[in-house]
């Protein structure tokens, strides 16, 4: 695989981005939205996957994944309408979609009821930088004590977040479901969603003696920048000791309902506080997350942790992750073969702010003459699994290299 200026990659070693708790990234740009905008919708006409794992709650033979709650704002209908087709390409155990057990959920907005948000002994709205380190230490940085400890206020939109979660808990408390799917709207899923999920769902069984143990099991999260500190208890399963961002898609056991109740207040936004819960909980993940959160949309979070990480030097003072800047090494070239998960490199080159173009026979006339001729007045940043681009590779790195002033023989 070739890299920045042709420079090869060992593709073991590419280095993650800060990811903090939030999804930071700037809207995709034009180009970029629309061929995200095709590659998901193209998912959709593939064939459809099953997930053995999902079962019909009157069948008492089999212990699996029951009930689908969705948390969706009510001002965002074509959300609902969104999450409700992934679901509907995915089929249970009986070969049912997915969609037919999705059970929506009103989400609480921050921006239209914000007189529901606090008079609750459910969420201690007040947390600290300390409290955040804990979950995402910073080697680079060294705060002093009075910023460790000073209270950071969650924003509107955090409380509200953490409402919805926790009203879903209590519902599920109260269910005679044994696990259940927790989902926000602004997800998408793996090709192989039903294949990992399988997987795991029977290493738990044959550890746990038939049913799955758990408390709590993550199916979409973000490692912190340096990784999270666990323990590996299957091949497919590990159990984090923190450090895991998000709570976009997990499995909670009715079990792990009722011991989170038991844990708050919820201190702090909801997927950093539960991070601080894992050592009283057993929580698990999937050895890599099948569940992502979609790009094209914007998010409608408000962080309180950005003035607090800018002025410790973690982020800048305009509130931009410092991988967020435009990158100035550029064009990126990847070729491999299939299986070397060619389409993750492109999405992280899309989320470091390059745009890029991916997984195409070919690319325009126009723009194979500027990089055939080291122009700078190209659509893209980088080019990955470009077919047209093979017979072409020693010519166009050539002409990069030259123009970067980095050519090796």
């Amino acid at each position: 695989m070739l890299g920045i200026g042709g420079s090869p990659i060992n593709k073991s070693s590419i280095v993650t981005a800060v990811s903090f708790r939030m999804n930071l990234s700037k809207p995709l740009r034009m180009v970029s939205r629309l061929l995200y905008s095709l590659f998901l919708q193209g998912r959709l006409h593939l064939q459809r996957q099953q997930c053995l794992a999902f079962v019909s709650h009157s069948d008492v033979r089999q212990t699996g994944i029951d009930p689908i709650f969705v948390i969706n704002l009510d001002r965002q209908p074509d959300r609902w309408t969104a999450i409700y087709r992934e679901l509907g390409h995915i089929m249970d155990a009986a070969g049912n979609p997915l969609s037919e057990r999705a059970i929506r959920y009103s989400a609480c907005d921050a921006l239209t009821n914000p007189d529901e948000l606090f008079g609750t002994a459910d969420i201690t709205p007040y947390y600290t930088l300390g409290d955040q380190l804990f979950v995402e230490p910073q080697p680079d940085a060294v705060p002093d004590a009075f910023d460790l400890e000073r209270p950071i206020r969650m924003s509107d939109a955090e409380v509200a977040i953490a409402r919805s979660h926790i009203d879903i808990w209590k519902t599920i408390a109260t269910s005679d479901a044994s696990y259940t799917l927790v989902l926000e709207d602004d997800v998408w899923f793996g090709h192989d969603f039903g294949q990992l999920v399988d997987q795991a769902w029977s290493e738990m069984k044959v550890a746990n003696c038939a049913r799955p143990a758990f408390d709590m099991l993550y199916l979409s999260y973000q490692e912190v920048r340096h990784g999270a500190p666990k323990e590996f208890v299957s091949k497919t399963v590990f159990r984090p000791e923190r450090g895991l961002w998000y709570l976009s898609g997990y499995v909670l056991s009715k079990k792990g309902a009722l011991l989170l109740l038991e844990l708050l207040p919820c201190r702090g936004p909801v997927d950093l506080w539960i991070n601080h819960m894992f050592r009283e909980m057993d929580v698990r993940a999937l050895r890599r997350s099948v569940i992502s959160q979609r790009l094209d949309l914007s998010s409608t979070n408000s962080y309180s942790i950005l003035p607090t990480l800018s002025r410790i030097g973690i982020i800048d003072g305009g509130n931009t992750a410092l991988f967020q800047r435009r990158p100035t090494c550029s064009p990126v070239f990847a070729f491999g073969a299939s299986g070397f998960r060619m389409s993750s490199l492109a999405m992280a080159l899309l989320m470091l702010g390059y745009r890029c173009c991916s997984n195409f026979d070919r690319i325009p006339e126009c723009e194979l003459d500027s990089l055939l001729n080291g122009r700078t007045d190209r659509v893209f940043d980088a080019y990955v699994n470009i077919e047209s681009l093979v017979p072409h590779a020693s010519v166009v790195l050539h002409s990069v290299c030259c123009l970067n002033g980095c050519w090796r023989e």
